[in-house]
């Protein structure tokens, strides 16, 4: 059962509606601990001054800004303490905007919103957003952070996005080979060549199409090291793309793209049941695995 992350009230004029917060993206990644091989000891870090290579305790360590090479400026908890955001258990809404207005490269961590108690309140906001087409734009603190954030409304649900602060984008023009591609030409058959492979891949997005092939191939195969199965080990690719000349490229893909498409009609992705299922690596008589 998922558990809220967070709790309190949507809050906008005189309204406000109990809320929890769960996060709507799971990670998931392979994470390997470190061992001394010797005897499968785990390792373990010790803080240690750089200088002297003596462990230093906690109460002797303290928190510094780096201004310039080699320059601390050391601040105290205390000194801090008055800029903490006060945990105010309140998303304050405080304008509504259209969701084409927000650039994409703004959204960061996802969150559903699920109503607290008496559904109604959430259930009738949740309706007027989704009519008027409108994200509602607000703040909120968590775990003594300040964060901005966009709500919309998602088939009768409210899905909450935080927020990139502006100073936090980083600016395309900081970016050298990014400046100056208003300079570059190209003609009007090498645009409608790309197009047409744009057209002839042009599909419904199907995100059960793409999949963590690394995390799934790694998990099968500690599964086999465990279970003490026989496996052979891939070949690992590692040629470079080749340059060639760009319409050449195009008018190959195109074509590739329009037969596979004739003998392959894309049809509606299945919807997986379980997410637990992957693909095993080659088995094969010539290595054993112990057991691990």
């Amino acid at each position: 059962m998922a558990r809220p992350v967070w709790s309190g009230t949507i809050s906008f004029g005189l309204v406000a509606i109990p809320v929890k917060l769960f996060h709507a993206v799971r990670r998931q990644s392979v994470s390997f601990n470190q061992l001394d091989e010797r005897n499968m000891a785990r390792i373990k870090y010790r803080k240690v001054n750089a200088e002297t290579g003596e462990e230093v305790g906690d109460d002797h360590i303290v928190k510094a800004f780096e201004i310039s090479k080699g320059r601390y400026i050391v601040v105290n908890p205390d000194e801090l303490e008055p800029f903490i955001p006060v945990a105010s258990k309140s998303i304050d809404l405080e304008e509504f905007v259209d969701l084409s207005e927000i650039d994409p490269v703004y959204f960061d961590t996802a969150y559903h919103l699920a109503p607290d108690g008496p559904p109604k309140p959430y259930v009738l906001l949740a309706r007027a957003m989704e009519a008027s087409g409108k994200v509602a734009i607000g703040r909120f603190v968590m775990r003594n952070k300040q964060y901005t954030a966009a709500i919309r409304a998602e088939d009768g649900r409210l899905v909450m996005s935080s927020l990139a602060y502006v100073t936090e984008i980083v600016d395309p023009t900081a970016i050298d080979e990014l400046n100056d591609l208003d300079q570059i030409e190209v003609n009007d058959k090498e645009v409608a060549m790309a197009e047409s492979l744009v057209e002839s891949l042009a599909a419904d997005f199907a995100p059960d199409k793409y999949r963590d092939e690394y995390r799934e191939q790694v998990m099968a195969l500690i599964q086999m090291k465990a279970d003490g199965e026989e496996f052979e080990m891939p070949d690992v690719v590692t040629d470079k793309p080749k340059v060639v000349d760009i319409m050449a490229a195009l008018e190959a893909s195109v074509a590739a793209a329009k037969d596979a498409r004739t003998r392959h009609p894309s049809k509606p992705p299945k919807t997986s049941k379980s997410s637990g299922k992957t693909s095993k690596p080659t088995k094969s008589p010539k290595k054993t695995a112990k057991s691990a």
